[in-house]
């Protein structure tokens, strides 16, 4: 066989070879299987809110159910840690989140996580406090202040792609809002195909702020909403057929002794230049005053009696005696007579 017959064949035979090579690697490429083993974990920041804070990171389980919690504190030493939670088996990397309680400026921290293969840690973080982003939910704010012992509606919308069929939970932390926020017992809530919610308070003692978070590893949670509770109070009056003088009384729930009681009268008025429209408004003068006194364990007492100038509809409010866990409230209304009629 002469040299230029062998020069074409051992060219076949050479991109024959390549050809079978480069088939070999796609294959292998394509079926590649995911590496098992110890999880891969890395420490993320911090999201502070409020009285809260919740430790941030990734976990990937690399095939076996993986437990993982974080470490925390004033030294490398930490000697804090969270609660553990489980990952199912898996080789996705999963956002995890946990709520730390005493978490300071300048503490350590880390994720660590651990499955049949081993235990990994990611690595040290210190903290620095700084605020976070508020998660895309909507709520809506109460106009007034809940009465005391009074239920309210807390509603809203989580915007944003995918929020339809979500899981949520309502979070409290009671004045003076120093606390942790505490999930309020209960089933979850779960969001209309629009992103909307309710949550339904049947009984509020004490002014409170409240979120709303989803049950995610790593959860989202809405900014947050302070509801006022107010004081309870009741008016009543009794008539005297001489020289118009009326007996004004009624109660304020819980019990308050020393707190100012001011009885007002509801007068009608023109509105101001600013005003868009000329259709009258109204608004309270205070005619008289009084104090409440000791009643019974769970309410006050108050009672005068006035000389009626002015007939009118009357109501009574109440102002604490300083700043606490419940505001300013008021009665309902009630008609008076003045002196003569």
């Amino acid at each position: 066989m002469t040299k230029r017959a062998v020069r074409p064949l051992l060219a076949t035979a050479f991109t024959c070879a390549f050809v079978a090579l480069a088939f070999a690697a796609s294959s292998n490429g394509a079926t590649k299987t995911p590496k098992v083993g110890a999880p891969a974990v890395s420490t993320g920041s911090v999201r502070v809110q409020g009285a809260s804070t919740t430790l941030l990171g990734t976990v990937n389980p690399r095939g076996s159910a993986t437990t993982y919690n974080f470490e925390y504190g004033p030294t490398v030493a930490y000697g804090k840690k969270t609660t553990t939670a489980t990952l199912p088996a898996g080789t996705s990397t999963i956002k995890v989140g946990q709520a730390a309680t005493g978490l300071l400026s300048g503490y350590h921290y880390r994720l660590v996580a651990s499955n049949s293969s081993g235990a990994k840690q990611g690595k040290d973080r210190t903290f620095a406090p700084r605020k976070s982003r508020h998660a895309k939910f909507n709520l809506d704010k109460p106009k007034e202040a809940t009465v005391y012992g009074g239920s309210l509606t807390l509603s809203g919308v989580l915007s944003g792609s995918g929020n339809a069929g979500r899981q949520l939970v309502l979070q409290e932390s009671p004045y003076p809002y120093l606390t942790s926020f505490a999930t309020i017992p209960g089933t979850p809530v779960t969001t209309t195909a629009a992103g909307a919610f309710s949550f339904r308070i049947p009984r509020l003692l004490t002014s409170t702020q409240y979120r709303v978070s989803t049950l995610d590893p790593r959860p989202l949670y809405s900014s947050l909403l302070t509801v006022q509770a107010a004081y309870k109070v009741t008016l009543k009056v009794k008539t005297s057929k001489h020289g118009g003088l009326a007996r004004l009384y009624g109660t304020v729930t819980p019990a308050v002794v020393g707190a100012h009681i001011f009885l007002q009268l509801n007068k009608k008025v023109r509105p101001g230049k600013t005003e868009k429209t000329e259709e009258r408004t109204t608004r309270f003068t205070t005619q008289f005053t009084t104090t409440t006194k000791r009643g019974t364990k769970t309410l006050s007492r108050f009672s005068m009696v006035a000389k009626v100038r002015k007939g009118g509809s009357y109501r009574a409010r109440v102002e604490p005696v300083k700043k606490g866990a419940l505001v300013a409230g008021n009665s309902g209304s009630v008609l008076l007579h003045s002196a003569g009629r």
